[in-house]
């Protein structure tokens, strides 16, 4: 069983660059009862220019959702990023890769799903473009039914998809790609390689970021109390974290200036 985390507040950092990974739902931003109506602080935007100005450039993203709906929701930043838990990554300079996708399987998982949507009222698909992700926070009584028929679509697609559960979602995706490989990847890159990696995350979606910078001894900090968990250290909230990474600059020791995401 892994220790419990420490409260972040006890956090002492020391001169090494960090290259800071984040996740967006639940860690940025409160979590809502549909993705398309969470709520980003009107001061979120320019919290993380300020980040990306003082670690020169090494903020990245994280998130399930795709790059394009995170540049919707922080427009008008283009950051680094790793968008449907990996499937696509956005480099420091902008270029963007993607897992290659199995359109033909997708397209028949969706077909099925869409039929159970339609029996179960107030559950979600949220189609990200290269994942399926089922919601069902409005509608928790069907939990089991949605197994069930997850279990049975993995059954005929499990060679090349699997099931990434969450907060109130299943959510299916190719295999080969999460949150750890993000970290792996930016980590590999000449820009970042010299710098300590710190995770931010809340969900189990964010246990293999926290694994990959804990592997990297790097920092892995957890957004709630959500058990059992890898990560070593713990904001409590939402709020908590914000005034936390609002205060990073001046611990970093650097001025908030310097170069600017793509707009």
């Amino acid at each position: 069983m892994p220790a419990k985390p420490t409260n972040l507040a006890e956090l002492v950092l020391d001169a090494t660059p960090l290259a800071l990974f984040v996740d967006v739902d639940g860690t940025l931003i409160e979590i809502a009862s549909r993705p398309q109506d969470v709520e980003v602080a009107t001061e979120l935007p320019s919290l993380l220019t300020r980040l990306h100005d003082a670690l020169d450039g090494a903020l990245v993203l994280v998130s399930g959702r795709s790059l394009a709906d995170l540049d919707r929701l922080f427009a008008p930043l283009t950051l680094p990023a790793g968008g449907q838990h990996g499937l696509e990554v956005r480099d420091a300079v902008g270029t963007v890769s993607r897992h290659a996708e199995e359109v033909t399987e997708l397209a028949a998982m969706e077909d099925a799903l869409a039929r159970f949507l339609e029996r179960t009222p107030g559950t979600l698909l949220e189609h990200k473009g290269m994942t399926l992700a089922l919601h069902y926070r409005n509608a928790p009584d069907c939990e089991s039914e949605a197994r069930r028929v997850m279990a049975g679509l993995m059954a005929d697609h499990g060679d090349h998809f699997h099931v990434q559960e969450g907060k109130m979602v299943m959510e299916i995706k190719p295999r080969g790609a999460h949150k750890g490989t993000v970290v792996d990847t930016f980590m590999d890159m000449p820009a970042f390689a010299d710098r300590r990696p710190a995770f931010i995350g809340d969900d189990v979606t964010d246990e293999d970021g926290f694994a990959a910078v804990n592997r990297r001894r790097g920092i892995s900090i957890q957004v709630g109390v959500r058990s059992p968990t890898v990560a070593r250290w713990r904001a409590r909230s939402v709020a908590d974290l914000r005034v936390w990474l609002a205060d990073l600059p001046a611990r970093l020791g650097k001025p908030a200036v310097g170069r600017r995401p793509a707009s």
